[in-house]
Protein backbone atom coordinates (compact mmCIF):
# COMPACT_ATOMS: atom_id res chain seq x y z
CA UNK A 1 0.00 0.00 0.00
CA UNK A 2 1.47 3.65 -1.03
CA UNK A 3 1.34 5.38 1.07
CA UNK A 4 -1.31 5.84 3.86
CA UNK A 5 -4.48 3.99 4.08
CA UNK A 6 -7.33 4.24 6.92
CA UNK A 7 -9.23 1.20 7.11
CA UNK A 8 -13.36 1.28 7.47
CA UNK A 9 -15.40 -1.39 8.83
CA UNK A 10 -19.06 -1.13 8.04
CA UNK A 11 -18.51 2.60 7.69
CA UNK A 12 -16.56 3.05 10.82
CA UNK A 13 -12.69 3.94 10.82
CA UNK A 14 -11.14 1.39 12.54
CA UNK A 15 -7.29 1.74 12.28
CA UNK A 16 -4.64 3.18 9.73
CA UNK A 17 -1.50 2.45 7.65
CA UNK A 18 1.68 3.90 7.04
CA UNK A 19 4.25 2.73 4.55
CA UNK A 20 6.79 4.95 6.20
CA UNK A 21 6.35 2.35 9.22
CA UNK A 22 6.12 -0.76 7.03
CA UNK A 23 2.29 -1.72 7.96
CA UNK A 24 0.87 -3.69 5.49
CA UNK A 25 -1.88 -5.54 7.89
CA UNK A 26 -4.58 -4.29 10.32
CA UNK A 27 -6.49 -6.55 12.92
CA UNK A 28 -10.09 -6.37 12.12
CA UNK A 29 -12.93 -6.69 15.29
CA UNK A 30 -15.60 -9.64 15.69
CA UNK A 31 -17.72 -8.65 12.71
CA UNK A 32 -20.96 -9.90 11.50
CA UNK A 33 -21.02 -12.65 8.52
CA UNK A 34 -21.80 -9.96 6.49
CA UNK A 35 -19.82 -6.09 6.47
CA UNK A 36 -18.56 -3.65 4.05
CA UNK A 37 -14.58 -3.19 3.95
CA UNK A 38 -13.34 0.26 2.54
CA UNK A 39 -10.26 1.58 1.95
CA UNK A 40 -9.32 5.32 1.54
CA UNK A 41 -5.62 5.14 -0.09
CA UNK A 42 -3.66 8.38 0.00
CA UNK A 43 -0.80 8.83 -2.56
CA UNK A 44 2.04 10.56 -1.21
CA UNK A 45 4.87 12.92 -3.58
CA UNK A 46 7.21 10.01 -4.96
CA UNK A 47 10.11 8.93 -4.49
CA UNK A 48 12.96 10.54 -6.61
CA UNK A 49 16.69 8.83 -5.71
CA UNK A 50 17.70 5.45 -5.15
CA UNK A 51 16.43 1.77 -6.34
CA UNK A 52 13.09 2.84 -5.00
CA UNK A 53 12.73 5.39 -8.06
CA UNK A 54 10.23 3.77 -9.48
CA UNK A 55 7.27 4.64 -6.80
CA UNK A 56 3.89 2.95 -7.93
CA UNK A 57 0.83 4.46 -5.70
CA UNK A 58 -2.35 3.12 -4.44
CA UNK A 59 -2.11 -0.92 -3.47
CA UNK A 60 0.18 -2.39 -5.78
CA UNK A 61 -0.29 -5.73 -4.65
CA UNK A 62 -3.46 -7.70 -3.28
CA UNK A 63 -5.54 -7.09 -0.89
CA UNK A 64 -6.03 -10.88 1.62
CA UNK A 65 -8.01 -11.47 4.40
CA UNK A 66 -6.39 -14.06 6.57
CA UNK A 67 -7.12 -16.00 9.65
CA UNK A 68 -2.89 -16.74 10.42
CA UNK A 69 -2.78 -20.16 8.83
CA UNK A 70 -4.46 -19.39 5.07
CA UNK A 71 -5.03 -16.31 3.32
CA UNK A 72 -8.42 -15.36 1.00
CA UNK A 73 -8.04 -12.79 -1.53
CA UNK A 74 -10.61 -10.10 -2.18
CA UNK A 75 -11.29 -9.29 -5.17
CA UNK A 76 -14.07 -7.73 -6.88
CA UNK A 77 -13.72 -3.68 -5.70
CA UNK A 78 -15.47 -0.69 -6.59
CA UNK A 79 -12.92 1.87 -6.53
CA UNK A 80 -13.71 5.48 -6.41
CA UNK A 81 -11.40 8.61 -7.46
CA UNK A 82 -11.64 11.97 -5.57
CA UNK A 83 -10.61 14.36 -7.09
CA UNK A 84 -8.48 17.36 -5.73
CA UNK A 85 -10.11 20.16 -7.53
CA UNK A 86 -12.41 22.49 -6.50
CA UNK A 87 -15.26 21.61 -8.21
CA UNK A 88 -15.16 18.01 -6.65
CA UNK A 89 -15.14 19.67 -2.84
CA UNK A 90 -18.40 21.51 -3.67
CA UNK A 91 -20.97 18.43 -4.05
CA UNK A 92 -19.94 17.23 -0.34
CA UNK A 93 -23.09 17.23 1.81
CA UNK A 94 -22.41 19.19 4.96
CA UNK A 95 -23.67 18.80 8.25
CA UNK A 96 -22.99 20.02 11.87
CA UNK A 97 -22.53 16.70 12.84
CA UNK A 98 -19.80 15.72 14.55
CA UNK A 99 -16.88 13.68 11.96
CA UNK A 100 -15.61 10.46 13.77
CA UNK A 101 -13.54 9.75 10.88
CA UNK A 102 -12.04 11.13 7.56
CA UNK A 103 -14.33 14.15 6.35
CA UNK A 104 -14.88 17.42 4.72
CA UNK A 105 -15.13 20.45 6.75
CA UNK A 106 -16.38 23.73 5.32
CA UNK A 107 -17.12 27.26 7.27
CA UNK A 108 -16.87 30.71 5.81
CA UNK A 109 -14.91 34.08 7.49
CA UNK A 110 -15.69 37.79 6.85
CA UNK A 111 -12.80 40.03 6.25
CA UNK A 112 -12.55 43.90 5.98
CA UNK A 113 -9.33 44.08 3.60
CA UNK A 114 -7.18 41.28 2.58
CA UNK A 115 -2.99 40.51 2.60
CA UNK A 116 -1.36 37.66 2.40
CA UNK A 117 -1.64 35.24 4.93
CA UNK A 118 -0.72 32.01 7.06
CA UNK A 119 -3.21 28.86 8.01
CA UNK A 120 -1.68 27.60 11.24
CA UNK A 121 -2.78 23.88 10.15
CA UNK A 122 -1.03 22.70 13.66
CA UNK A 123 -4.18 20.98 14.96
CA UNK A 124 -4.95 19.27 12.06
CA UNK A 125 -4.70 15.73 10.70
CA UNK A 126 -3.44 15.33 7.54
CA UNK A 127 -4.80 16.61 4.41
CA UNK A 128 -5.73 19.79 2.11
CA UNK A 129 -6.46 23.10 2.14
CA UNK A 130 -9.30 25.22 -0.58
CA UNK A 131 -10.07 28.73 -0.10
CA UNK A 132 -12.22 30.60 -1.96
CA UNK A 133 -12.13 27.78 -5.03
CA UNK A 134 -8.16 27.98 -4.32
CA UNK A 135 -6.03 24.52 -3.51
CA UNK A 136 -3.15 25.77 -1.10
CA UNK A 137 -1.67 22.37 -1.04
CA UNK A 138 -1.14 19.62 1.97
CA UNK A 139 -0.75 19.68 5.05
CA UNK A 140 0.61 17.21 8.12
CA UNK A 141 1.11 17.32 11.07
CA UNK A 142 4.22 16.10 11.61
CA UNK A 143 5.75 19.12 10.00
CA UNK A 144 7.61 20.43 10.07
CA UNK A 145 5.92 22.81 8.02
CA UNK A 146 2.75 23.70 9.87
CA UNK A 147 1.50 26.35 8.18
CA UNK A 148 -0.20 26.97 4.39
CA UNK A 149 0.48 30.04 2.60
CA UNK A 150 -2.59 31.81 1.11
CA UNK A 151 -1.72 34.88 -1.26
CA UNK A 152 -3.78 38.17 -0.69
CA UNK A 153 -4.89 37.86 -4.76
CA UNK A 154 -6.75 34.85 -3.20
CA UNK A 155 -8.81 36.32 -0.99
CA UNK A 156 -12.00 39.22 -0.94
CA UNK A 157 -13.24 41.47 1.28
CA UNK A 158 -16.36 40.49 2.50
CA UNK A 159 -17.65 36.31 2.91
CA UNK A 160 -14.11 34.08 2.00
CA UNK A 161 -15.05 30.31 2.24
CA UNK A 162 -12.79 27.35 3.17
CA UNK A 163 -12.74 23.78 2.81
CA UNK A 164 -10.56 21.15 4.36
CA UNK A 165 -10.16 17.53 3.67
CA UNK A 166 -8.52 16.10 6.68
CA UNK A 167 -8.21 12.43 5.91
CA UNK A 168 -6.60 11.30 9.66
CA UNK A 169 -8.65 13.28 12.56
CA UNK A 170 -7.92 17.37 14.11
CA UNK A 171 -7.48 17.76 17.77
CA UNK A 172 -9.66 20.93 16.97
CA UNK A 173 -11.73 22.04 13.86
CA UNK A 174 -10.64 25.85 14.16
CA UNK A 175 -7.95 27.65 12.07
CA UNK A 176 -6.02 30.66 12.57
CA UNK A 177 -4.42 33.40 10.14
CA UNK A 178 -0.95 33.78 10.86
CA UNK A 179 1.45 36.90 9.99
CA UNK A 180 4.65 34.80 9.77
CA UNK A 181 5.12 30.77 8.78
CA UNK A 182 5.61 28.11 10.73
CA UNK A 183 8.97 26.26 9.43
CA UNK A 184 10.34 24.85 12.18
CA UNK A 185 8.04 22.36 14.32
CA UNK A 186 7.95 18.75 14.52
CA UNK A 187 4.14 17.20 15.77
CA UNK A 188 3.55 14.30 17.29
CA UNK A 189 3.19 11.42 15.38
CA UNK A 190 0.49 8.91 16.06
CA UNK A 191 1.85 6.36 14.57
CA UNK A 192 5.22 6.82 15.01
CA UNK A 193 6.08 2.81 15.80
CA UNK A 194 7.89 2.60 19.63
CA UNK A 195 10.68 0.50 18.84
CA UNK A 196 12.64 1.64 22.07
CA UNK A 197 9.76 0.20 24.42
CA UNK A 198 11.98 -2.95 24.28
CA UNK A 199 14.81 -3.68 25.72
CA UNK A 200 17.65 -5.85 23.20
CA UNK A 201 19.38 -9.25 25.13
CA UNK A 202 22.98 -9.63 23.31
CA UNK A 203 24.26 -12.21 25.95
CA UNK A 204 25.54 -15.05 24.54
CA UNK A 205 26.30 -13.02 21.38
CA UNK A 206 29.86 -12.26 19.90
CA UNK A 207 30.38 -9.36 17.84
CA UNK A 208 31.79 -10.26 14.56
CA UNK A 209 33.63 -7.48 14.51
CA UNK A 210 34.61 -4.19 16.89
CA UNK A 211 37.09 -1.28 16.87
CA UNK A 212 37.54 2.25 17.09
CA UNK A 213 36.68 4.83 14.63
CA UNK A 214 39.10 8.50 13.75
CA UNK A 215 37.92 11.80 14.96
CA UNK A 216 37.90 12.60 10.75
CA UNK A 217 34.91 13.19 9.04
CA UNK A 218 34.05 11.12 5.96
CA UNK A 219 33.16 7.75 5.54
CA UNK A 220 34.80 5.06 7.61
CA UNK A 221 35.00 1.36 6.00
CA UNK A 222 35.53 -1.63 7.79
CA UNK A 223 36.13 -4.69 6.60
CA UNK A 224 35.72 -8.08 8.20
CA UNK A 225 38.40 -10.74 8.53
CA UNK A 226 36.05 -13.45 6.30
CA UNK A 227 32.79 -13.11 4.44
CA UNK A 228 29.89 -14.02 6.75
CA UNK A 229 25.98 -14.87 5.90
CA UNK A 230 23.45 -12.99 8.06
CA UNK A 231 20.37 -11.35 7.83
CA UNK A 232 20.20 -9.22 11.04
CA UNK A 233 22.58 -6.96 11.84
CA UNK A 234 23.05 -4.46 15.12
CA UNK A 235 25.79 -1.61 15.22
CA UNK A 236 26.28 -1.14 18.67
CA UNK A 237 28.03 3.01 19.81
CA UNK A 238 30.30 2.25 22.98
CA UNK A 239 30.83 5.66 23.27
CA UNK A 240 31.33 9.36 21.46
CA UNK A 241 34.77 10.84 20.73
CA UNK A 242 34.31 13.62 23.29
CA UNK A 243 34.33 11.44 26.72
CA UNK A 244 31.28 13.95 28.00
CA UNK A 245 29.16 13.15 25.25
CA UNK A 246 26.84 10.48 26.00
CA UNK A 247 24.63 10.69 22.75
CA UNK A 248 25.28 8.68 18.94
CA UNK A 249 24.63 10.66 16.21
CA UNK A 250 25.05 8.36 12.40
CA UNK A 251 24.08 9.79 9.06
CA UNK A 252 24.57 6.79 6.53
CA UNK A 253 25.44 2.92 6.54
CA UNK A 254 25.86 1.36 4.32
CA UNK A 255 26.63 -2.75 3.93
CA UNK A 256 29.13 -3.87 1.64
CA UNK A 257 28.33 -7.44 -0.06
CA UNK A 258 30.95 -9.63 -1.81
CA UNK A 259 31.27 -8.00 -4.63
CA UNK A 260 32.57 -4.77 -2.95
CA UNK A 261 30.09 -2.72 -3.44
CA UNK A 262 27.19 -1.17 -0.90
CA UNK A 263 24.42 -3.77 -1.07
CA UNK A 264 20.29 -2.74 -1.37
CA UNK A 265 18.99 -1.30 1.32
CA UNK A 266 15.41 -0.91 0.18
CA UNK A 267 13.82 -3.95 2.02
CA UNK A 268 15.70 -2.78 5.21
CA UNK A 269 13.84 -2.40 8.51
CA UNK A 270 14.23 -0.67 11.69
CA UNK A 271 13.33 -3.82 14.37
CA UNK A 272 15.17 -1.94 17.19
CA UNK A 273 17.05 1.23 18.61
CA UNK A 274 17.48 2.19 22.04
CA UNK A 275 16.94 5.69 21.78
CA UNK A 276 15.95 8.16 18.41
CA UNK A 277 14.93 11.94 18.36
CA UNK A 278 11.26 12.02 16.24
CA UNK A 279 9.65 14.71 18.42
CA UNK A 280 12.02 17.46 18.55
CA UNK A 281 13.57 16.70 14.91
CA UNK A 282 13.10 13.82 12.43
CA UNK A 283 16.35 11.97 13.14
CA UNK A 284 14.36 8.30 13.47
CA UNK A 285 16.87 5.24 13.15
CA UNK A 286 15.74 4.75 9.32
CA UNK A 287 17.57 7.57 8.58
CA UNK A 288 20.71 5.93 8.69
CA UNK A 289 19.65 3.84 5.13
CA UNK A 290 17.87 6.71 3.72
CA UNK A 291 20.43 7.64 0.65
CA UNK A 292 20.54 11.27 2.29
CA UNK A 293 23.87 11.80 3.87
CA UNK A 294 22.39 15.54 5.37
CA UNK A 295 19.56 13.70 7.17
CA UNK A 296 21.00 11.70 10.67
CA UNK A 297 20.02 9.02 13.45
CA UNK A 298 20.45 10.76 16.46
CA UNK A 299 19.31 9.54 19.70
CA UNK A 300 16.79 11.73 21.44
CA UNK A 301 17.34 15.26 22.48
CA UNK A 302 18.34 15.67 26.28
CA UNK A 303 17.96 11.92 27.03
CA UNK A 304 20.22 11.36 29.66
CA UNK A 305 20.81 7.84 29.11
CA UNK A 306 24.18 6.78 28.66
CA UNK A 307 26.06 4.40 26.34
CA UNK A 308 25.73 1.95 24.93
CA UNK A 309 23.48 2.64 22.03
CA UNK A 310 22.10 0.39 19.67
CA UNK A 311 20.10 0.06 16.21
CA UNK A 312 19.14 -3.28 14.93
CA UNK A 313 18.23 -3.70 11.57
CA UNK A 314 16.44 -6.61 8.99
CA UNK A 315 17.82 -6.72 5.54
CA UNK A 316 15.13 -8.46 4.50
CA UNK A 317 17.25 -11.90 3.31
CA UNK A 318 20.52 -13.36 3.84
CA UNK A 319 23.28 -11.46 2.89
CA UNK A 320 27.07 -12.20 2.20
CA UNK A 321 28.99 -9.91 4.48
CA UNK A 322 32.32 -8.57 3.82
CA UNK A 323 32.08 -5.43 6.04
CA UNK A 324 30.44 -2.13 6.06
CA UNK A 325 31.00 1.61 5.95
CA UNK A 326 29.38 4.30 7.61
CA UNK A 327 29.15 7.98 7.52
CA UNK A 328 29.05 10.65 10.46
CA UNK A 329 26.88 13.12 10.89
CA UNK A 330 28.04 16.08 7.83
CA UNK A 331 27.35 19.40 9.77
CA UNK A 332 29.48 21.26 11.96
CA UNK A 333 28.18 19.71 15.07
CA UNK A 334 30.44 17.04 16.75
CA UNK A 335 27.45 15.56 18.65
CA UNK A 336 27.54 12.25 18.74
CA UNK A 337 29.97 10.85 16.52
CA UNK A 338 31.07 7.26 17.49
CA UNK A 339 34.60 6.55 18.56
CA UNK A 340 33.87 2.74 20.31
CA UNK A 341 31.78 0.43 18.09
CA UNK A 342 30.68 -3.95 18.10
CA UNK A 343 28.80 -4.74 15.08
CA UNK A 344 26.84 -8.26 15.38
CA UNK A 345 25.63 -10.14 12.31
CA UNK A 346 23.05 -13.06 12.89
CA UNK A 347 20.89 -15.20 10.35
CA UNK A 348 18.31 -15.67 13.09
CA UNK A 349 16.51 -12.41 14.58
CA UNK A 350 17.95 -11.11 17.71
CA UNK A 351 16.14 -11.32 21.47
CA UNK A 352 14.55 -8.65 22.51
Amino acid sequence: MHDWATVFINGKAIGTLDRRRDESSIELPILKATSRLDILVEGMGRVNFGEAIIDRKGITDIVALSDGKAETELKNWTIYNLPVDYKFQTKAKFSAKPATGPAWYKASFNLAKTGYTYLNMSSWGKGMVWVNGHNLGRFWKIGPTQTLCVPGCYFKKGINEIIVLDIDRPTTTSIAGLNHAILDVIGKDDNQQQKAAQSLNLDGLKAVVAGTFSAESGWKKVNLNEMIVGRYFCFEALNAQDANDNSTSVAEFEIIGEDGKAISSIDWKVLFVDSEETEKIANGADKIFDIQESIIWQTKIGDKANHPHQVVIDMGKDVKVKGFRILPRTDKSTKGIVKDYRFYLEKKPFKF
